[in-house]
């Protein structure tokens, strides 16, 4: 992931020279660099190391107080909640255990620090690194001419917290480091932050490097995963399940093999997780009590690599499995040192798409009645997208027929994530009673499978829209990514996050994103409208009124895009059309008035964002109660 790169002019490179000891050893290096904007130098190359202005080191001795300070200049803007910390040092510990221990090495960081103490701040939620008062190796050597042995030494060398999940955070931050130096990097545009209290992760700095914005004025690796479950095991009757053929590699050694399994398997966990059916490998012999089980649809995936220089073409196919029809391909090229990272960018929409592909072929053959029951989960999420009370409300019946069936934790997160949709609807007030249910739906999810992306996306959109737990549903988000980054839904609503919290140019960077990996999706508009959202708040109201209008043919009375479209129109100086749309969302709505939509408990209102949306309300003509 591609750390914040703080705003300071850096006047030289950092030298070379090294001596036996880490924290005189780069003393000598001060009188090299730009002294006007940062009094602290952090090394993140090669071992970790603080020094002040007057080259005196303030490393702490222990290494997790380290690698707090190395998580804090890598996170967005120098921030982590308390929460998102414990859990990557002291995941094996209890809650009170690990809060003990956050509280330890904040003070050992503080005893180091001195009378600099003020660099770190930390309140009951959130602990903040000063960045405008550091400057980091890494900054200068991509904005200067290092030799390459130095700017290829190891990211955080030698730190060695015995945590899987510090673990997976570092290994992922080396990729990224790498990647930067091989092909630049997405700038993020951010609002200005208040206070340090309202943390979310840095989680958009995953999305690859597209060479293109589609906006005016304007994935990402992954550990493999084996995409268990706690479900409970298929019945003996006949299932839909697809076949999955071993993959081809052209012109690669066992290291593309080993790339193209750890691809399978991000794309098995896709179709598990987003379309709840079973994919039967046939590069292994079932066990003989499987041997009988049949496929509901005669499908299979099968995935080619062809290597050719330093790039790799990734070519993924759907097939008739009984007479090898060619029903759908599609193919992406990276770097061939992407692929030896497991980082495989922009080829996760291969997997986007082909999972929105399975879909629709399940849709036109479900005429088997023992088949229809595996599509209960597609079926209702299908409703509950068609947005109107009826629907919502046959998408309940239809998820609660699948829990009694097959008790799935996609199915209970469903059913949590339709009350935001009532509530964003105005079907259903913001009362005790939906957060009840919400809540309860939500943790019955993650007890069935704490390891689905899917649900962990859509309990992380519950806590942020509803309960506005930012820093908590952010843990989930970046979870759900890392799990699954060709989940078009997982990105979506983590770019809504950001946008009530107060960060609409990165939301807009990620909607740039899900639109490519929503391609072919049925649910389309729905990204459009986070688009449409994104770059309203953001003020550029010409994108928002362009994803606006797009979405609207398929949704024409979703109140959301037409309050944003309102606000748009009202701000680009086209009045008439802003009248027209205000029209029509009163009309949907039964009567809009800002004080309802104040009173509805919708987020984001009170950041920048919201006022000018507000704004263009009220010039549009929308009344004040």
């Amino acid at each position: 992931m591609d750390p914040f790169v703080a705003n300071y002019p850096l006047g030289s490179e950092f030298p070379d020279a090294m001596t036996s000891d880490p924290g005189t050893a780069r003393v000598g290096q001060m009188d090299r660099m730009d002294d006007s904007h940062a009094a602290f130098r952090m090394y993140l190359l090669g071992p970790f190391t603080l020094i002040d202005g007057k080259g005196l080191t303030l490393t702490p001795r222990s290494q997790k107080a380290q690698a707090i300070l190395a998580m804090l200049a890598l996170s967005a803007r120098g921030t982590r909640s308390r929460v998102w910390l414990r859990d990557k040092l002291w995941s094996d510990r209890s809650e009170d255990q690990a809060a003990a221990s956050l509280r330890q090495a904040l003070f050992d960081i503080h005893r180091s620090l001195g009378p600099a103490r003020g660099l770190l701040v930390a309140d009951k939620n959130t602990v903040w690194l000063d960045m405008d008062r550091v400057l980091l190796d890494t900054e200068a050597a991509l904005r200067t001419e290092w030799p390459a042995d130095r700017i290829n030494d190891q990211l955080l060398e030698g730190m060695d917290i015995r945590d899987v999940e510090f673990e997976d955070w570092l290994t992922l931050e080396r990729q990224n480091w790498y990647r930067r130096i091989d092909e630049g990097r997405i700038q993020d545009v951010f609002e200005p932050r208040q206070q340090p209290n309202r943390d979310i992760s840095n989680q958009s700095s995953l999305l690859p490097v597209t060479g293109r914005s589609d906006t005016p004025g304007g994935k990402v690796s992954a550990a493999a995963t084996d995409g268990s479950s706690n479900r409970p095991p298929p019945s003996d009757d006949l299932q839909w399940a697809v076949a999955l053929q071993p993959p081809i590699v052209v012109g690669a050694g066992e290291g593309g093999r080993i790339g193209a399994q750890q691809f399978q398997n991000l794309l098995v966990k896709a179709i598990s997780d987003g379309l709840g059916i079973a994919v039967t490998d046939l590069s292994f012999t079932p066990p003989e009590d499987e041997q009988d089980r049949h496929i509901g649809l005669p499908l299979c995936l099968q995935l080619r690599l062809t290597f050719e220089s330093d790039m790799v073409l990734f070519e993924l196919s759907i097939k008739h499995l009984l007479n090898n029809r060619l029903l759908w391909r599609s193919s992406q090229t990276i770097g061939r040192s992407q692929l030896e990272r497991a980082d495989f960018g922009i080829a996760v929409a291969l997997i986007a798409q082909a999972v929105d592909q399975l879909e629709n072929f399940h849709e036109a053959n479900r005429a088997d009645e023992r088949l229809m029951r595996d599509g209960l989960l597609m079926k209702s999420v299908h409703a509950i997208f068609r947005l109107s009370r009826g629907d919502l409300e046959l998408a309940e019946k239809r998820l609660q027929a699948q829990v009694e069936y097959q008790p799935q934790s996609s199915a209970f997160a469903w059913l949590s994530f339709i009350r935001t949709f009532r509530v964003g609807q105005r079907f259903s007030p913001l009362d005790a009673h939906v957060i009840e249910e919400a809540q309860a739906h939500a943790r019955k999810a993650l007890e069935i499978d704490p390891h689905n992306s899917v649900s962990l996306a859509l309990v992380g959109h519950v806590h942020s829209f509803l309960f506005r737990e930012y820093d908590y549903a952010a843990g989930l988000f970046e979870k759900s990514i890392r799990l699954n980054p060709a989940l078009p839904l997982g990105w979506d609503l983590y770019a809504m996050l950001h946008c009530y919290a107060g960060q609409p140019d990165k939301a807009a960077a990620m909607a740039r994103w899900v639109q490519e990996l929503g391609v072919y999706s049925p649910h389309r508009y729905y990204f459009d409208t986070t688009k449409c959202i994104s770059a309203g708040l953001a003020g550029d109201h010409l994108a928002a009124i362009s994803a606006g209008e797009d979405a609207l043919r398929a949704r024409p009375n979703f109140n959301s895009l037409l309050r944003y479209l309102v606000s748009s129109h009202a701000h680009a100086g086209n009045l008439e059309a802003a009248r027209s749309y205000m029209d029509r969302l009163d009309a949907v709505e039964g009567g809009f008035s800002i004080r309802a939509l104040q009173a509805s408990g919708y987020p984001l209102l009170d950041t920048g964002g919201g006022q000018l949306l507000i704004d263009g309300l009220i010039k549009a003509g929308a009344k004040l109660r």
